[in-house]
């Protein structure tokens, strides 16, 4: 009888890694916010934590996890009275389930916990075993030095990360945004700066657009993103660069339909926020 191959059907494969890490951080905490060009994860182990990505916010308890895709802007504030306990990680993946996980947030379940467990206790052993000079606590790269001096330990991490991801695409509870006041007003917001990504919408519009004043606009940003609205509206010219070069489009091109000033304080722009210069981009 002839043997019949079946063919393993690949759903997501992380290639790099670029932070692994635990961390405490004390009730007020606040994390300034960043945007780059890969994945990111943030694992509530403990305490409370108020998340926003883009203009999306999440009051996440232990047992939570919010997925960042490459060039959203993310931002945390620690409110939980004893402070939180997170596991942070970064990646660049491939295959279709990374579609899946944008802008995802999860509960885990017991067993879905325990894969995270399960990876912590390995690292935790194999990273005496390297015998490395670590890095201080808080250091983004504390679990990845093993990379370059344990040959199994890149792969191991990967398959554990990956194990979970492929757990939550099966059984995943997703959460819902938070419906505070000011998360509403900011989610409303960011829908009007998208929506005019390719002009300049000034304060003043955007907070007579959610019916509220100037001063509680700025304040609510500050909260949520922990930058202003023109800096916020930036990055989201920024977001819908990448995607028309990645469709196709010349820099200059780019540059006239975002209401930029010139190509080279595009490309400066552009450089500056995602590390990568425009023309990168082009297919």
């Amino acid at each position: 009888m002839p043997w019949i191959s079946y063919p393993v059907r690949e759903q997501i494969r992380i290639t790099d890694m670029y932070s692994l890490f635990e961390v405490h951080y004390e009730n007020g905490y606040a994390f300034p916010g960043e945007t780059h060009n890969f994945w990111e994860c943030v694992y509530i182990k403990s305490g409370e934590v108020c998340v926003s990505g883009n203009e999306r916010v999440y009051n996440l308890s232990g047992g939570s996890i919010i997925f960042h895709k490459p060039l959203e802007f993310h931002k945390f504030i620690v409110n939980g009275a004893h402070g939180a306990q997170l596991l942070i990680f970064s990646f660049t993946a491939e295959g279709p389930l990374t579609a899946f996980l944008e802008e995802k947030v999860f509960d885990l379940s017991h067993a879905q916990q325990d894969i995270i467990a399960s990876m912590l206790s390995f690292i935790h052993a194999r990273s005496e075993k390297a015998k490395s000079p670590m890095p201080s606590a808080r250091s983004p790269y504390l679990y990845l030095e093993p990379f370059g001096i344990l040959p199994t330990y890149s792969q191991m991490v990967a398959i554990y990360l990956q194990q979970l991801m492929l757990s939550l695409a099966e059984t995943g509870a997703v959460s819902s945004v938070s419906s505070a006041p000011d998360a509403v007003i900011f989610r409303k917001a960011i829908s009007y700066l998208s929506s005019h990504v390719h002009g300049q919408p000034s304060v003043r519009e955007t907070a007579r657009h959610c019916n509220v004043s100037e001063a509680s606009l700025k304040r609510i940003f500050d909260k949520y993103a922990g930058i202003g609205i023109h800096k916020y509206l930036l990055k989201l010219k920024i977001r819908a660069a990448a995607e028309l070069l990645q469709s196709g489009e010349s820099v200059s091109n780019v540059a006239e339909q975002l209401g930029f000033n010139n190509q080279s304080y595009f490309s400066r722009a552009f450089k500056r926020e995602t590390g990568l210069a425009p023309s990168s981009l082009k297919v």
